[in-house]
This record gives C-alpha cells, sequence and structure tokens, in this order.
C-alpha cells in the first residue's frame, strides 16, 4: 500500500518545495506522477546566508548530498555559536557545537542549487504563480496567473508564509509584524583587520539592548568561496518601510544608525558591506509571525487532498536556525508516510503527518520568539553576568539532535510498511 499511483503538485519551488521533491523521489515516487511549480521565472542567486544544522544535514546526507553541500558551506564550524559585547566586543560565552554532522554555512542560492541537483529537469516549470485552485469531480485543478492549468489528486503547499494554497484552504489569518527588521549581506574577509577577520571566522552574535548582529562564516577556503554573511536584527517600527518581498532593500546606512555606538568589530563589518554594495544598499525584511495552525490539511471523497509544507503550515522566526531545516524534517516525514502508509486512507495518512510534525514545530515556533527576545537583550546591562551558555546548549539539544526517520519509525509502528 502507498500514494505513489497520485499525481502530486507541488506549490513553490523554494528549500521546502525542492526537499520535498528531493525526498518523494529518494522514497520510490514515480517521476512522471511529480510536478513541482515555482513562481518566479526562474532559480534566482540572491539572497542571505543560512545555516543547516545536524538534524536536517543528517537528511541531506541520506539524499546523497553531502559532497555538493561541503563543497558550497562552511562544515567545520569552530563552535555553534559565540556571544560577545556590543559595545566592547568582550567576550561574554560560547554554545558548542553538537553532534555529528556538524551545522553547515552557506548562501541560499548555493543550498537551492544542492536541492536541484538529483531532480529531473521534466519535474520542475518555473514562471508558475498560482491564482487558484479549482474543485474537479476526481482531483484538483490550479489556475495559474500566466493562464495555463494543470490537474492533480494531491497538492502539497510550499508556497510560504503568505500561502495561496493555505488561502484555498479557508485558512485567511494574516501574518503579524513581530517589532523587527531583519538586514542581511556579505563581506569580504579581506577586508577586516588582522585581528577582526580571525573573530570572523566564528559564527558570533554580538548582544545588545533589543537588537543582534550575528556573523556567518560561510564557503570554505579550499574552494575559494569563503565570504562572510551578516544578519543583524534591528527593533524598529514598520513606519516607512512598505515591502513585503524579503528581497527588498534597504540603504546600509539605515543599520548603520543602530549599531553607530557599537565595537570596532561590527564597524568594520558595516565598512566591509559598503564596500561591497555597489548601490550602498542591503536586503532587509519585516520578520512576521503567525499562531500555529490547527489544521494542515484537508480531504475530499473522491480520494484526493491538499496539504501544508514549511512556513505555509509552520512558519517560524529565524532565532533558532529551524526555518529551512523544519522544511527539509517535514519534508521526510510526508515523503516517507505516503510512501509507506499501510492503507488507502489518505485523510488517516495526512492526520498522521500532522500529529507527528505538529507538536514539534509549534514548540519550534514558541522558543525561536523566545531566543529573539534572548539574542536581543532586554535586560539591564548589569544583569547581564546571569548569561549562561550551558543553559543555552541545554536549551537547544532537543532541537539540534532530533532524528526525524528515526522518531517517525517509533511513533508510527505498523502504520507503516518496512
Amino acid at each position: 500500500m502507498s500514494f505513489k499511483h497520485l499525481d502530486i503538485a507541488i506549490v513553490g519551488g523554494g528549500l521546502g518545495g525542492l526537499s520535498l521533491l528531493n525526498a518523494l523521489l529518494h522514497a520510490s515516487f514515480p517521476p512522471d506522477r511529480l510536478h513541482l511549480y515555482e513562481a518566479a521565472p526562474e532559480f534566482t542567486q540572491v539572497g542571505a546566508g543560512v545555516k543547516i544544522t545536524q538534524n536536517a544535514n543528517r537528511i541531506l546526507d541520506s539524499w546523497g548530498l553531502q559532497e555538493p553541500m561541503l563543497r558550497a558551506s562552511n562544515f567545520h564550524p569552530k563552535s555553534y555559536m559565540e556571544y560577545r559585547h556590543y559595545r566592547s566586543a568582550d567576550y561574554i560565552g560560547t554554545i558548542e557545537e553538537f553532534s555529528e554532522p556538524l551545522s553547515r554555512m552557506l548562501h541560499r542560492a548555493d543550498l537551492l542549487e544542492c536541492l536541484r541537483l538529483k531532480l529531473p529537469k521534466s519535474c520542475i516549470t518555473t514562471g508558475k504563480k498560482l491564482d487558484k485552485i479549482e474543485n474537479l469531480t476526481e482531483g484538483y485543478k490550479l489556475h495559474f496567473k500566466d493562464g495555463s492549468t494543470a490537474r492533480a489528486d494531491l497538492i502539497v503547499g510550499c508556497d510560504g508564509i503568505k500561502s495561496v494554497v493555505r488561502k484555498h484552504m479557508g485558512l485567511s489569518d494574516l501574518p503579524v509584524y513581530s517589532g523587527q527588521m531583519v538586514y542581511r549581506g556579505f563581506v569580504d574577509y579581506d577586508v577586516f583587520s588582522p585581528d577582526t577577520a580571525k573573530v570572523m571566522r566564528k559564527m558570533v552574535n554580538y548582544r545588545g539592548p533589543q537588537r543582534h548582529v550575528l556573523t556567518m562564516p560561510m564557503g570554505n577556503e579550499e574552494n575559494k568561496n569563503a565570504r562572510l554573511g551578516i544578519t543583524a536584527f534591528m527593533t524598529e517600527s514598520m513606519e516607512g518601510f512598505d515591502s513585503e518581498s524579503w528581497l527588498a532593500k534597504a540603504p546600509i546606512d539605515d543599520l548603520h544608525a543602530h549599531v553607530k555606538n557599537w565595537n570596532h568589530h561590527v564597524q568594520e563589518i558595516i565598512s566591509g558591506l559598503r564596500t561591497r554594495a555597489d548601490d550602498g544598499h542591503m536586503l532587509k525584511q519585516a520578520l512576521y509571525v503567525r499562531e500555529p495552525l490547527n489544521k494542515w490539511f484537508s480531504t475530499d471523497a473522491r480520494g484526493g487532498g491538499i496539504v501544508l509544507l514549511g512556513d505555509s503550515a509552520h512558519s517560524t522566526l529565524p532565532h533558532q536556525g529551524q526555518g529551512t531545516v523544519q522544511a527539509i524534517e517535514s519534508a521526510l516525514a510526508l515523503a516517507a508516510i505516503l510512501a509507506r502508509w499501510s492503507t488507502q486512507d489518505l485523510q488517516n495518512a495526512l492526520q498522521f503527518y500532522q500529529d507527528f510534525r505538529k507538536p514539534r514545530t509549534d514548540r519550534i515556533t514558541k522558543t525561536s520568539y523566545e531566543a529573539g527576545k534572548f539574542g536581543s537583550t532586554d535586560l539591564p546591562e548589569e544583569q547581564w553576568e546571569k548569561f549562561d551558555a550551558r543553559m543555552l546548549q541545554e536549551r537547544l539539544k532537543w532541537i539540534m539532535e532530533y532524528d526525524v526517520e528515526k522518531e517517525l519509525k517509533r511513533e508510527a509502528g505498523t502504520k507503516l510498511l518496512t
């Protein structure tokens, strides 16, 4: 028994959608039954740095992507994260790395490229922005903005926090501004003074009041693709910022206004951002939050269904680096359930997928919000000596050392065929 006879449409060719297509193919779904529709006309080379932690790396490795991932990433991190004072740059504490495989830090475009390596081109169509979904006598018809249509038995919405698939399911709640903007950019190592460059080889959190700046060393010297990713979380009003695009830009001066009195490391980062940006701008995005969904799927009497994955189902703030990682976990889980479910009852299969994944993703949504509050501290400085890196290490262990495949086997029992 399985659902390999269904025609499956994946809406959204981001990291979640591409992960699901990899997972389905790895689970031996016929390629001619699978199709991914991406709204953008092409896969772009823009974006920011991403950190992929142990719990997703073991999945990517099982799909045969270890080698290209290592070529593109900083694969020997000195620690999970180091904390420093925003004004003095004095050392505060360190969270050590967790178990193997260690975290990997790379450009989002490089991760997209890795995820596309093993996918048949015939399974992917770009330039397909979903307009609406129509219920048919058998299955569904997807209507795209360009006037074209496609048919599917099962639709998986991987189309992000403002998902069209989600709206079709009657979920009309709007994302709420979190109170923080995130600024993202890149700096070449040769712009730093020697002492600063040494520190920049680590992931560092410059922790300040209601703000923090993260450095993310990406790539590696062996493949001559090493550079430093910058992610800066700043508490500010939405006033004057009306873009909903994750690729919107703002002047580097806007970030500098927040950190002009911060330490010399951060001032060198600002200088490096300006050196690399010909137009004096960097990426800026408003961070939104949503309450966890009560329902991730719908089914019909004809044996078809619609289900959500990634940000469309379980969006989270980026403060624990788990947005992409949780989409990868969900992709493996959904593909395994669809491939090995012991009956032909899609309703029960999708209900199990939700019941299996939702408690974990709900908890990560909650703790990511809390982590953001901790990263940008609201405490008076005289209380900062209470910083406890060991407590943070323990707080993250349940996330990083989770094995979704092992837990799926344990919880599913005889519901999944071997």
